[in-house]
């Protein structure tokens, strides 16, 4: 069986999870975009075969520009998948999921469609009349590509509650949450000395939230660890100047994961993941830092008023904090930098969560599937 990955960036930590599990069902190919505005990962897999297409998407507000790469991405895309003749096409994004059924339409294969991010259309009805039309236009093709798609997998269930369940069957859609490959972590040593370190782990986005990051600690007296590259080179280059003058602040800049994932959490004495909250997605994402503290022991700060919040909250494994108050977030730092009981306390209950984040359950499932098509 032949898998070919379509992605319209270069695989991410989840999607190289995702490579993972198809290399033991069959043969594994990735067509991606190198997209020239942005530096963040690298290639894990040395056993595959890659197929390397340089664009530069602009931001999906500038449409015609888009547009203009998209036709330029599918041409190239297309090319490559009738070489590859795959019988599965694995991608994410609305503009590689057109190049997979646009080949689907031609030649017989199965469509997996994985969901990490939901439009903000999706969720809420957009105000400027532009928007609406933009957003119709986008449903209206989800609608009909939707058809060829074999399955839906989704990194939060909410996603289907709120959106896809109008798409596609219940029984056709994959819940994979975005849980660690415990196997990259068995390095991990915990941190027990040092001035306390308040980590971002991941792409560097949601500039304002960082920023209170920045200024928080600042106020508290305590480090911030920025580890990985910017969304673009603008966002890590504004980043980096706004933290220019402060010195406990330090950049790791872009890492390979399987390769320093370990020894990153275990520079830092507690991960942070506030996002803006007004941001429709933020509110049902979940993002890979969840599992990942919980499987590091270590206290995760989250969004208020978000799903991500509630399961932090249920779990006992965190605190939340208001995505726009550096006043609030001090005290909350404050308060962890102090109270080695309450540390304690959320180390005990990641042990206990370890139950919900297992990923190979999920990784059995995802196989099962793929081999049905074999």
């Amino acid at each position: 069986m032949k898998i070919v990955f379509l992605l319209s960036h270069v695989p991410d930590p989840r999607m190289n999870k995702r490579i993972s599990v198809a290399k033991r069902v069959g043969t594994v190919s990735v067509i991606y975009v190198n997209r020239t505005s942005q530096d963040i990962f690298e290639l894990e897999h040395g056993d595959i075969e890659y197929s390397k297409i340089d664009l530069d998407f602009p931001p999906s507000d500038q449409i015609i520009k888009r547009l203009l790469m998209s036709q330029k991405y599918k041409r190239i895309a297309l090319k490559i998948l009738f070489q590859y003749n795959p019988d599965i096409i694995y991608t994410e994004g609305l503009d590689s999921l057109d190049i997979a059924v646009v080949y689907k339409r031609r030649f017989d294969c199965q469509i997996f469609y994985e969901v990490a991010d939901l439009r903000e259309c999706y969720i809420e009805q957009p105000k400027s009349l532009f928007k609406k039309i933009a957003a119709y236009l986008i449903k209206y093709k989800d609608k009909k590509l939707f058809k060829y798609v074999t399955h839906l997998v989704i990194t939060s269930e909410k996603f289907y509650d709120v959106y896809y369940f109008n798409l596609i069957e219940k029984d056709k859609t994959i819940f994979m949450p975005n849980t660690p490959d415990f196997s990259v972590f068995k390095n991990y040593k915990k941190k027990s000395e040092g001035e306390f370190t308040v980590g971002f782990i991941g792409g560097i986005r949601y500039l304002k939230q960082m920023k209170m990051l920045v200024d928080a600690a600042k106020l508290v007296k305590c480090r911030v660890l920025f580890a990985g590259a910017g969304g673009t080179f603008k966002d890590f280059d504004e980043i980096s100047e706004y933290c220019k003058v402060n010195s406990h602040v330090l950049f790791t800049g872009k890492y390979n994961y399987s390769r320093d994932i370990a020894s990153l959490y275990g520079a830092v004495d507690c991960v942070y993941a506030v996002y803006d909250a007004d941001n429709a997605n933020v509110r049902i994402a979940l993002p890979n830092k969840l599992y990942e503290s919980i499987y590091c022991g270590l206290p995760i700060i989250v969004s208020k008023g978000t799903y991500l919040s509630q399961l932090v909250t249920d779990w006992g494994v965190g605190l939340s904090v208001s995505h726009n108050d550096v006043e609030e977030l001090a005290e909350t730092l404050k308060r962890l930098m102090s109270d080695s009981s309450l540390r304690t306390s959320i180390s005990k209950n990641c042990k206990k969560a370890l139950q919900y984040i297992s990923s190979e359950p999920y990784n059995k499932s995802l196989e099962r599937i793929f081999l049905k098509y074999s």
